[in-house]
């Protein structure tokens, strides 16, 4: 790759140099003798029954024989769940700005409308542009909807991954795997089938991503962007803390390779996304210094995404800071910081109308929910346990488990945090009861996902509510 001078840039950079919270001690990270998280596949027959994911590529713009078009689609055909077709024409023209951020989010709402047209998940789009070494692909990869939780998706719409032109098969490992962790996926088949077609992939993916690499400073840092982002997919669906500390280490060096990689509004998503591996890792293990880190990260990102030209990304971002300012409230015991995640939610909310985003909308209750519990046990307001309540009620009756299976399930995980807490604080042997019950219901759908973090969660709780009752009833 030759000599890379390296420039330090923007805020992310400035909170490195400050240094990152210590990781956890050696007791929170998984033993050594667990299972690898790559050793097993899920099972194939997983994928029987199941609309294939479906991949739209649009001729790169400055490719004019589509030989890029036709590349990419031998590269990512031939996987079972997976359906690929190359679109008539390409979404932008040759020598369009693509590091303009105007010129991405009027791409981004064309390519929307086109994933509308065509019934797809994702379309791949992009340039090829020239380089001292040939030419290069740069590609991005577009999903149907804005991911608000690394569950979802960790690859954002304002991302690229940039490729040597005519990449080989292990490249195309990390394409697929990119294009895996860019589809906004909410339904339960598709959640059991990306997790079956993604395994393979990210073993593939990290024996490709750390080896020996040759290519541009840009095609260095966007692999590396990309791989962390396949690891803190993992790291989401699993809750492994070595996966995710991993990811928040390669997506630190791809931010520091170089100044020339990524635009402002690229280097905003890859702090971001630190910061959703940060908020994983805080929420197992309880330390006030790495919640306040990742409201760090995500101040800095909204500080360099402009609310009216990425209106659905700043509204994300908000909506991340404000269950960040939440579990930093949860940490710390201080209530100041639920007001501060008050208002961040109705930012978003302002932007995500009920009327426009009804989903959306619906999401953002959800969480404020959640912030009635919190209150409500740091005030000592039980009545506030009832609010929460019925807002979780209104959402798992407008979000059904069929068509939106985890915001149904963490509607009913939050409707047994209500009930938990108000059963402590009434001694209501009958609420803990609906409480276990609750934990219970949406311990088996987050089963039915493969999110086993979730579900690990759910067991404590439940296990805790049920010690609870046996004590009550033992007096």
């Amino acid at each position: 790759m030759g000599n890379v001078t390296v420039t330090v840039f923007g805020p992310f950079l400035d909170l490195l140099r400050r240094g990152t919270a210590k990781w956890p001690a050696k007791e929170h990270a998984a033993p050594d003798h667990e299972v690898d998280p790559f050793a097993l596949d899920e099972p194939e027959d997983v994928l029987y029954g199941i609309e294939p994911l479906r991949i739209l590529i649009s001729p790169l713009a400055g490719d004019t024989e589509g030989l890029a078009a036709r590349h990419i689609h031998d590269r990512l055909s031939g996987r079972m769940g997976v359906s690929i077709t190359v679109a008539d024409r390409a979404l932008s023209a040759p020598g369009a700005d693509h590091r303009n951020p105007l010129f991405v989010s009027m791409a981004v709402e064309l390519g929307r409308k086109w994933l509308q047209r065509e019934s797809a998940d994702l379309l791949i789009w992009g340039e090829s542009v020239p380089t001292q070494r040939g030419a290069s692909w740069c590609l991005r990869f577009l999903s149907r909807s804005t991911p608000l939780h690394p569950h979802s998706a960790t690859m954002s719409a304002l991302e690229r991954l940039e490729v040597p032109a005519l990449f080989d098969d292990a490249t195309g490992d990390l394409v697929f795997g990119t294009a895996l962790s860019a589809v906004n996926v909410e339904s339960a088949d598709g959640i059991r089938a990306r997790a079956t077609l993604f395994r393979p992939v990210l073993r593939a993916a990290t024996r490709f991503a750390e080896g020996d690499f040759i290519g541009t400073v840009a095609e260095c840092a966007t692999a590396q962007a990309c791989y962390a982002a396949l690891l803190l997919l993992e790291g989401a669906r699993t809750g492994d803390i070595k996966t995710l500390e991993r990811a928040v280490s390669v997506y630190q060096g791809a931010l520091i390779l170089g100044e020339d990689a990524f635009p402002m509004h690229e280097r905003a998503m890859i702090g971001t996304h630190i910061a959703d591996a940060l908020a994983l890792i805080s929420a197992q293990t309880e330390r006030p210094k790495l919640a306040d880190k990742t409201v760090e990260y995500y101040r800095a990102a909204l500080t360099m995404v402009r609310k009216e030209v990425f209106a659905d990304d700043y509204a994300a971002l908000k909506t991340r800071l404000g269950l960040a300012l939440h579990n930093l409230a949860q940490a710390t015991g201080e209530p100041v910081h639920l007001k501060d995640a008050a208002e961040a939610f109705s930012a978003a909310t302002g932007i995500w109308t009920i009327t426009d985003s009804p989903e959306r909308w619906a999401d953002i209750q959800n969480s404020l929910g959640s912030l009635l519990i919190t209150m409500g046990r740091l005030t000592s307001q039980p009545g506030l346990f009832d609010k929460a309540v019925a807002v979780f009620l209104k959402i798992a009756q407008t979000r059904s488990r069929t068509t939106a299976p985890l915001v149904w399930a963490t509607a009913l995980a939050n409707i047994g945090a209500a009930l938990k807490e108000k059963g402590m604080a009434a001694r209501n042997l009958d609420c803990l009861k609906q409480a276990a019950e609750a934990f219970e219901q949406a311990g088996q759908v987050f089963t039915e996902l493969n999110l086993e973090s979730n579900v690990k969660v759910m067991e404590t709780q439940r296990d805790h509510v049920l010690l609870m009752m046996a004590a009550q009833e033992g007096r």
